[in-house]
């Protein structure tokens, strides 16, 4: 239930984040089987978008979307930059950009220094800022004050519980916090949103998302890097410790020692 989807939020308000040709190139740039295996430890999968492949048995998931996890997704990022008119400069970078680190724990902190990594590759140069969470919250979803963070957003039992907020337009307020922090959203994509919102027929709400996922991925405001794995750890002297999709968020009134 929890499926919690890993991503890169890009502040879409302020140049050059608000051009989608380098919103696509910094999302060819970032190897994701990388960030998978080598900082989170190989829990995760590679995301298509933000929504979930655990809704795949329901039919509302797709990965009929735009990808850019391929190989030579650096040499694409790069030659996307230079057609659009993003040169190199003379120090060798296009144009620099602040990243803020989600402040939960070294694998984000690590995840902030690959992605400065990655970018370096195509002439990006990206500053580091780590910042406590009161901070980073404020900063993310009310001054709306950056322009790259790290963030997961959990897409819990529906789509219109979890994966909505992410880039609809209702989702856009002040203060909102785990909301549409982009900025970003498409007319079309609210559209499918509310129809699949009241629609009861599970086939015709996977044609609602497909369209709205497929919109997601081409504008790409928000860089979806993997879908969250939470290993548990379970000492072997009690039983019924998981006997909900909650997972370790319910409440453990069935635990017994054996």
């Amino acid at each position: 239930m929890i499926s919690p989807v890993a991503e890169i939020l890009l502040n879409t308000r302020r140049a050059p984040l608000n051009d989608v040709k380098v919103r696509q190139a910094i999302a060819y740039a970032i190897d994701r089987n990388f960030v998978v295996n080598n900082i989170w430890f190989g829990y995760g999968k590679v995301a298509t978008g933000p929504m979930s492949s655990n809704f795949a048995p329901s039919g509302l998931y797709t990965d009929k979307v735009k990808k850019y996890q391929v190989p030579n997704g650096v040499e694409i990022a790069n030659k996307i930059l230079d057609d659009f008119g993003y040169k190199k400069k003379a120090d060798g970078y296009r144009f620099q950009i602040m990243h803020d680190s989600l402040p939960y724990s070294q694998e984000w902190t690590r995840f902030g220094e690959y992605i400065q990594q990655a970018l370096g590759k195509i002439g990006i140069k990206v500053k580091i800022r780590l910042e406590d969470v009161p901070r980073w919250l404020k900063r993310t979803f009310t001054t709306n004050d950056f322009d790259t963070t790290g963030n997961y957003l959990y897409n819990l039992s529906d789509p219109v519980v979890g994966v909505h907020r992410a880039i609809s337009v209702r989702a856009i307020k002040k203060g909102r916090v785990f909301s549409n922090g982009s900025g970003w959203s498409h007319p079309k994509v609210d559209e499918m949103f509310d129809k699949a919102t009241v629609e009861p027929d599970a086939k015709k709400r996977g044609e609602y998302y497909a369209v709205a996922l497929r919109i997601a991925a081409e504008n790409i405001p928000i860089i979806w890097t993997h879908e969250m794995n939470f290993p548990t750890v379970i000492n072997n002297k009690f039983k019924d410790v998981i006997v909900s999709p909650l997972g370790i968020y319910s409440n453990f009134d069935r635990v017994q020692l054996k």
